[in-house]
């Protein structure tokens, strides 16, 4: 009795439960406020600089190779690329805490699947360029 009573609670001691995604979500939540508010700031200043410059929006995007040179130069829609880029890796970011969170209190479980998901997010764009090589 004692012993399958310590196996239940290592088990419970290495999963994340209710309890501990509930706090996580709270984290989360957090991550993603400051995240979108800050694509939403470079958002905003990038508009106001195309405006303010041409009086015309830029209907393109900056390609990521050049986006360092582009925003040397000022370019607005460099800006307000980077504000795409950052709200688009805001998923990949939470996913990233989610693996600290669950890793730090031994849950292997949930962390192998994030593990598992953010390979398939990394191969994804690298095997679409590839295949669109050839």
């Amino acid at each position: 009795m004692q012993r399958a009573r310590s196996v239940s609670e290592a088990r419970q001691r290495t999963e994340c439960g209710e309890t501990q995604f509930s706090e996580l979500s709270g984290l989360l939540a957090q991550l993603y406020r400051v995240w979108l508010g800050v694509a939403l700031a470079l958002l905003t200043l990038g508009l106001i600089l195309d405006l303010l410059g041409d009086g015309s929006m830029e209907t393109a995007t900056v390609p990521l190779s050049e986006l360092p040179l582009q925003l040397l130069e000022g370019n607005p829609a460099a800006v307000e690329s980077i504000a795409l880029l950052c709200a688009t890796l805001g998923p990949v970011t939470g996913l990233l805490m989610i693996l600290a969170y669950c890793a730090r209190r031994g849950d292997r479980r949930t962390t192998l699947l994030v593990v598992i998901l953010l390979v398939v997010v990394a191969v994804l764009p690298i095997a679409r360029t590839i295949g669109s090589t050839r």
